[in-house]
């Protein structure tokens, strides 16, 4: 699940900023089944923003973009009703395909660090569909008090986050793929993943010598290990949730203790988040499904500038309360 310290570490993951000339261009290629004609656009993840880089009229299903690299990064087709392809790119030709209707069942060839990084992200989805049908669970025995089975579904439910962790810090040991590494790593808290990530942070110039951005990345990671975040005490699975009290857009204090009674989900984000802008559809999705039996979401922001922030929920169309 999403952290404030996961937030605030991903500041530093996504230091995937192009700079530089024009040497080395890449193309993706596009052929979405049943996708209505309507602007497709290429953006990329940069350490504060997203930014376009291309963009183009799909018709009949087809499209083309391309853009300038310099190292490889991440970066995303965005479509209409908030849909989006999350790619991993380096130069040369990428080649998706999809239907519109199950787009995130998309494939990709040409690029391997793209068909990578699917596969994470199709774990990761799948990890999450299991914690939230097992916190559901584990809400629906504390209301009949079953205390034994209780305890049980508790430790169960630790034990998945453990191995789910165990999973992405194997992934971003093992892959050949910068970004994919530095967005699995994103997922981690560093207050207490200080261990792993201290390695992680030493072995990255040996294993990308020629990457500027592995580099600089090792440097401000080592910094920040230095002297990390202190754990909340008393956040663990189970506990009862501290309370949360922020203004919302519209200035009106919103408290977590006001949604009592329902399952809320806290959702910790910012507009310049990467992986979380790009998790958003699938968040969207599962408030659309729940909505109706008592579920809601509550997006607390990390955000600076108010005008990002509000632009980042009406583009990602998230329609549940913020703070």
């Amino acid at each position: 699940m999403r952290s404030l310290s996961f937030l605030s570490f991903l500041a530093a993951v996504f230091f995937l900023s192009a700079c530089g000339g024009n040497d080395n261009k890449f193309t993706v290629v596009g052929q979405i089944e049943g996708l209505p004609e309507q602007e497709v656009f290429l953006e990329e993840f940069k350490v504060n923003e997203i930014v376009v880089v291309d963009s183009t009229r799909a018709r009949k299903g087809k499209f083309e973009l391309s853009a300038s690299i310099v190292e490889p990064g991440l970066y995303r087709l965005r479509f209409q009703k908030n849909q989006f392809v999350l790619l991993s790119l380096d130069k040369g030709t990428t080649r998706v395909t999809a239907n519109w209707d199950m787009l995130e069942q998309y494939n990709v060839s040409g690029s391997p660090a793209s068909t990578s990084l699917k596969m994470f992200l199709t774990s990761v989805r799948e990890h999450m569909r299991d914690f939230n049908t097992m916190s559901i669970v584990i809400d629906s025995m504390e209301l009949r008090s079953n205390d034994s089975m209780l305890t049980v579904a508790r430790s169960d439910l630790q034990n998945m986050n453990f191995q789910f962790t165990r999973y992405i810090e194997q992934y971003a040991d093992t892959t050949k793929y910068l970004p994919n590494a530095l967005f699995a790593v994103g997922m981690l808290n560093p207050a207490v993943e200080k261990e792993f990530l201290t390695v992680f942070q030493a072995s990255l110039p040996k294993r990308f010598p020629n990457s500027v951005f592995a580099r600089e990345f090792s440097e401000k990671l080592n910094q920040m290990l230095g002297n990390p975040a202190p754990p909340v005490a008393g956040i663990q699975v189970g506990n009862t949730a501290p309370e949360i009290s922020l203004a919302s857009p519209e200035g009106k204090t919103v408290t977590l203790s006001s949604m009592k009674g329902k399952y809320v989900l806290v959702d910790f984000w910012a507009s310049w988040c990467g992986p979380c802008r790009g998790e958003n559809p699938n968040v969207v999705a599962a408030f659309n499904k729940y909505k109706e039996k008592n579920f809601t979401i509550l997006g607390v922001s990390l955000d600076h500038k108010k005008d990002k922030w509000l632009e980042a929920i009406k583009k990602d169309s998230l329609t549940w309360t913020h703070i």
